[in-house]
This record gives structure tokens, C-alpha cells and sequence, in this order.
């Protein structure tokens, strides 16, 4: 927890996944996009839409920059300091069991196509594209396998990628709010806490 003078709570759930690996990278894409990646993911409807407990929340899972590193499993939630308990244990049950949707998920696929269908990649922007999948151990563009693999897929292949990769696993919290307008027990069921100052986050 960073002691910050603030109405609200924000608050991130962080969690070391495996080494990067370009197989996952077509479902990865396309969980992203269904799970908690825009305003019509299960994620920001079920937390902001339908329980009103954020005003800004999504969930993720994020792919390195280098090939040697990690991915990353990442939420996030805004809210105010009064909802922690319940935006807490709203995100951690979807944490847990992923909301099935066949509409939401027929939107996310067709999201995931056509972005790659619209972008074009041009003048210094194919030189940093080189570069970033070189970095990943790639000599061509990864795009072309999740257009490719995105499009068969099912919703029961999102759930599997969402019960291996999210379900059960142990997050890292970080919290930044007032701590005398933070449900402190709330947080401590989740783990010990520990008080960080500004300066222990920035240096100064």
C-alpha cells in the first residue's frame, strides 16, 4: 500500500505467468479482447456496467518485450475507497470463473479480425515491427498467426486459456489510496500488507 491523499482506490493485481511462448499469442489476443480489454468485455461489464464498483477497471494478459521474459497476468480497478471490499471480491470471482457470453465473444473474435484486417503498417512503423519481433526470437509477423487462429476458435478454448492462466493463481496486490479511508482488514485477508512511501517508490 502507497499512503496517497485521494478520494479514490486504485488498485492492481499482478501475477508472473511463463516465459513468453508465440503459441498462446492467438488466444491470448482474443481473451484479452472478450475477457477485459474494452468497454464490451466481461470484465468492465460486469464491474462498471452491471455492480457499478469501477470507474475504471480491465483485466489482461501481457506479452513481453523480449523473449527471455516473462508474461504477465494484470488487472486493474479503480473505485472508490468505500467499494474496495466489494470491487475486491468482484474481481477476484472473475478472477476465478469467467462469465460465459457466445454474443460477447462472437464481438470480441470479429473486434480481434478486423483491427488486423484495418492496420497498416508503414514508413519507420515497419522498422520498430522488425525489431519488436526480432526481440521474440520472430522472423515474420506474428499478426498473421492470430489472424489465422483466431477465427476457428471457440469459447471453450478462451475458458481453457482463462482456467490455465488466471484461475487460482497467487497475485501481488498494489494499492494506492488514503489508508484511513481503506478497508485495512478487507486487504489483509488477501495477505500481509506493507506500507510503502513515496519515496520508497520513486526514489526522492
Amino acid at each position: 500500500i502507497v499512503n496517497y491523499d485521494m478520494q479514490q482506490a486504485e488498485v492492481i493485481m499482478l501475477s508472473k505467468s511463463e516465459n513468453y511462448n508465440k503459441d498462446i499469442q492467438p488466444q491470448a489476443a482474443l481473451f484479452n479482447e472478450y475477457f477485459g480489454g474494452g468497454m464490451s468485455s466481461v470484465v468492465f461489464q460486469d464491474m462498471r456496467e452491471s455492480k457499478a464498483l469501477a470507474y475504471s477497471v480491465f483485466a489482461s494478459f501481457r506479452s513481453p518485450g523480449k523473449k527471455a521474459k516473462a508474461h504477465y497476468v494484470l488487472s486493474y480497478i479503480g473505485t472508490q475507497a468505500d467499494k474496495l471490499p466489494e470491487a475486491m471480491t468482484g474481481m477476484n470471482d472473475l478472477l476465478n470463473e469467467m462469465p460465459e457470453s457466445e454474443n460477447l465473444f462472437n464481438a470480441a473474435k470479429n473486434a480481434v479480425i478486423q483491427k488486423i484486417r484495418t492496420e497498416r503498417i508503414t514508413k519507420s512503423g515497419v522498422l520498430f515491427s522488425y525489431e519488436r519481433a526480432k526481440r521474440l526470437g520472430l522472423d515474420y509477423d506474428i499478426r498473421k498467426d492470430i489472424f489465422e487462429k483466431v477465427q476457428p476458435m471457440k469459447l471453450a478454448e478462451v475458458k481453457a486459456f482463462h482456467n490455465t492462466y488466471f484461475k487460482d493463481k497467487n497475485f501481488n496486490i498494489l494499492v494506492l489510496g488514503d489508508k484511513r479511508k481503506l478497508n485495512i482488514p478487507t486487504l489483509e485477508k488477501y495477505g500481509p500488507v506493507k506500507y510503502l512511501t513515496l519515496e520508497d517508490v520513486f526514489g526522492y
